[in-house]
């Protein structure tokens, strides 16, 4: 399986084959080739393995590969498409699977997943693993269970590992492995290999022209003075939470440009002396930054200097410079006038008018000046929207036949995989970097690597003292910078011999913390606080595996059900349900009233709702809605929300946690001697039931009023509601009928004395009051009949 490998591939391999370890690569060197061959080979094993933290397009990338390899049992991709069931027998069966964390963190909770059977997980993008809170909760669960299947990261972010207090030794504990291998590029391994196969490269300094050194100076101070804007404004802000993209216009005819022209120029005259060569005719591949300096460069080569500028004029104005001009009124127009003349001038013109031996695509020349910028804004505006749809869409774009020439983004294209596609589908022999990538310089290492005896010229332009020179050595700096740290990190690091998880009786896997059956000696001795030993257990929303809560719950050796509810995060009992807000969803949910919503659905069911809220222990506490995207509320009126809330809702219970950790204490206590919830009765609940009775059915003022009368509560407002028409009908009824209808005595008295009893005016304060509650009438009595329940 590791023989198309490089000799730094094959042993990064074996030592990861052998150990249950991180690997953390530099960018660019081949990580998705060793992780390819890791899927390969335990796809031809037929074990069953599960793949964390991959989206789509590496799904994709990975099935498509392994096809071409000639693989017969491809991975699953495991989606929510598939019933329980039908997953359960699919995991019976073996196999690779890439499986959303949701979707196994639930299968493994209730035991579908045949644990011992799992011969391992990979887990992609283990910097993450830091902060995440589902996969290092899918690793636990399966290292609990299983003691001897394999976990190996994978990496090539080591600046992210360095950023905080021992991040990688936090992933590395997360993930249950011990060991850690480094690969940077200045590795000695590493260093041989390329050195035996290097490409060509000729780097090409071009200077800044005086405008575009006034330009960039500009930008730079714009720059800083916007950062000095943000942190007075934000204070909490970090520096690293802000990303500028420094872009230097190309306002006069760029010097790249006539570099550009110099270099394909010279790569004609090569390819003619070498057709009648087995190497054949070599295509170029020109890397440009984005899809912007794609469409320049594409312009300027089929239309020439100035027609691109006008281009890029016309578009950044949003004005269209080739509309007539008025004869009437030549006032202000003479830039315009001569702006026009100049596109027209240069329309008559053939492509490359300057450059001997360079020829247009065929079908480039153009009859007028339409055909270069559309004269209408329709025509524009439709132009424009095509481009973006090409911009998503985008893969390479053919700009010359003669050499034959391609242009590429190196980004802004969601696909990662895109430019090594690029690389196996042309087989560039000539790369012009326009703009510089690390990640796609050490690519062209890896591609040039793998095809000895083929030639390859890379070409390596760069502005000399310029931002974007600055920005592609700040990069090589800080990848190098970080492996140095991290490298001291391991020579220091202390792992203790049960890292991994391997042994029965692994402290880290007790999940009785804090004793889940308390007694209080206190009361009697402690015979008042003895309670039924039973499990405890939490139904949890499948949504709140996202946050790092229902794992500290699983810790404290609470049994989670997790289940999709319509009502609520959290369902503690019978009667507590918790909806949790972080400061900044409980601002937002404030302002767009979505929040009133939910409490007012959790009041419905539920006696006891309660509104968790979550803030930063790390971070000053502040309620208030700077810094939140898209918040509108001022300090004042999200105080006058948050009361007339609590004053609307008066079972509402608050509590305000500082950590995930506070929150699963907090609920660990509010379940101590106190029934379990029923999942299948938490389910139902919001959702629509067989016989079609759901909330949709009752008229929402007469149900919100019905729930204060005494005597109703959540548990017996179903049975009122199916069995009275309205309030009229529910006043008319005995108190024997109101003793079946609640099951409880004491209630129906309560209720019928309120509905029946007469009211006395003379502890009335209010005289107006007494007038109108004078009447001998029962409550209900009147003329206008109420609300009914059921809606029509």
């Amino acid at each position: 399986h590791t023989s198309s490998m490089l000799e730094y591939e094959n042993q990064i391999f074996l030592d990861m084959y052998q150990e249950n370890a991180l690997l953390v690569m530099c960018e660019g060197l081949g990580l998705d080739r060793i992780f390819l061959n890791f899927l390969r080979l335990y796809s031809d094993l037929k074990e069953l393995v599960f793949v964390l933290n991959t989206d789509q397009l590496q799904q994709e990338y990975y099935i498509e590969k392994l096809r071409s390899l000639g693989v017969n049992q491809l991975p699953c991709i495991m989606t929510s498409e598939y019933g329980a069931q039908e997953r359960k027998r699919m995991y019976a069966r073996g196999g690779i699977f890439f499986a959303s964390s949701r979707i196994l963190v639930m299968d493994l909770l209730v035991d579908r997943i045949p644990v011992h059977l799992v011969s391992g997980m990979l887990v992609t993008k283990a910097h993450k693993m830091a902060d995440a809170c589902q996969e290092p909760f899918i690793l636990r669960l399966f290292r609990q269970k299983n003691k001897e299947g394999f976990i190996k990261g994978f990496t090539d972010n080591p600046v992210a590992l360095v950023g905080g207090y021992s991040r990688m030794e936090k992933v590395m504990k997360n993930m249950f492995v011990g060991k850690v291998f480094l690969w940077p590029r200045f590795h000695l391994n590493i260093i041989e290999c390329m050195d035996k196969r290097k490409p060509e490269v000729i780097e090409i300094g071009v200077e800044l022209t005086n405008s575009m050194k006034i330009i960039q100076t500009s930008l730079l101070e714009i720059v800083s003075a916007c950062l000095k804007e943000l942190k007075s404004n934000n204070p909490g802000l970090h520096k690293s939470q802000i990303a500028f993209g420094l872009i230097v216009c190309h306002c006069n005819k760029s010097p790249k440009w006539e570099i550009l022209l110099e270099i394909l120029d010279e790569i004609r005259e090569a390819n003619k002396q070498t057709e009648k060569t087995e190497l054949g005719e070599g295509k170029v591949l020109i890397c440009v930054s984005e899809m912007r300096g794609i469409y320049m460069i594409r312009d300027f080569l089929k239309f020439g200097t100035r027609a691109a500028l006008l281009r890029i004029y016309n578009k950044a104005f949003k004005k269209s410079l080739l509309i007539p001009t008025d004869e009437g009124n030549t006032k202000g127009m003479n830039h315009w006038y001569n702006l026009n003349l100049l596109a027209i001038e240069y329309a008559e013109k053939p492509a490359f008018p300057a450059t001997p031996g360079l020829t247009p695509m065929p079908g480039s020349e153009f009859d007028s000046c339409e055909d270069i910028f559309p004269n209408s804004k329709d025509d524009r505006k439709t132009l424009e929207e095509n481009e973006e749809i090409d911009a998503i869409r985008y893969r390479r774009m053919k700009v010359l036949d003669s050499p034959e020439t391609h242009l590429h983004a190196l980004h802004g294209n969601p696909d990662p995989y895109i430019l090594s596609r690029a690389l196996e589908e042309i087989q560039p022999r000539y790369v012009i970097l326009y703009d510089s990538s690390i990640h796609f310089v050490r690519q062209l290492e890896v591609y040039k690597a793998c095809r000895p005896g083929i030639p390859l010229r890379v070409y390596f332009l760069t502005f000399q003292s310029s931002a974007e020179e600055q920005v592609y050595l700040t990069s090589l700096r800080r990848e190098k910078e970080a492996f140095h740290s991290l490298i001291q990190e391991k020579a220091t690091m202390v792992i203790p011999k049960e890292r991994e998880g391997k042994n029965k009786d692994d402290p880290q896997f007790e999940r009785n913390v804090k004793p889940a059956y308390e007694i209080n000696s206190r009361k009697a001795g402690g015979q008042g606080g003895l309670v039924e030993d039973k499990k405890q257990t939490i139904v949890v929303d499948m949504r709140e595996f996202r946050s790092e809560l229902p794992s500290l719950l699983h810790k404290r050796g609470i049994e989670i059900e997790p289940i999709t509810i319509e009502v609520g995060d959290y369902i503690l009992t019978p009667n507590i349900c918790v909806e949790r807000k972080s400061l900044s969803d409980l601002i937002g949910s404030l302002g767009s009233g979505r929040l009133y919503t939910q409490c007012v659905a959790m009041s419905r069911h539920y006696s006891q709702p309660m509104l968790l809220i979550e803030f930063d222990a790390n971070k000053a506490f502040s309620f208030q809605a700077r810094g939140v995207a898209g918040a509108t509320l001022t300090l004042k009126e999200l105080n006058q929300k948050l009361t007339l809330l609590l004053l609307h809702f008066p079972k509402l219970r608050l509590a305000w946690c500082s950590s995930p950790s506070t929150a699963a204490e907090l609920f660990h206590d509010l379940k101590l001697t106190r029934e379990q919830p029923d999942p299948e009765k938490a389910a139902a609940i919001g959702a629509s039931e067989p016989d079609g009775s759901s909330d949709e059915k009752y008229n929402t003022a007469p149900y919100d009023f019905l729930l204060k009368l005494p005597g109703i509560n959540s548990k017996n407002c179903r049975s009122i509601l199916h069995h009275v028409t309205d309030l009229r009908h529910l006043c008319r009824l005995s108190e024997e009928q109101l003793e079946e209808l609640l099951s409880s005595k004491i209630n129906a008295r309560q209720l019928y004395e309120f509905l029946h009893e007469k009211y006395d005016a003379s502890t009335s304060k209010s005289t107006d009051t007494s007038a109108k509650m004078k009447s001998k009438r029962p409550f209900g009595g009147g003329k206008k009949p109420f609300n009914k329940f059921k809606k029509k």
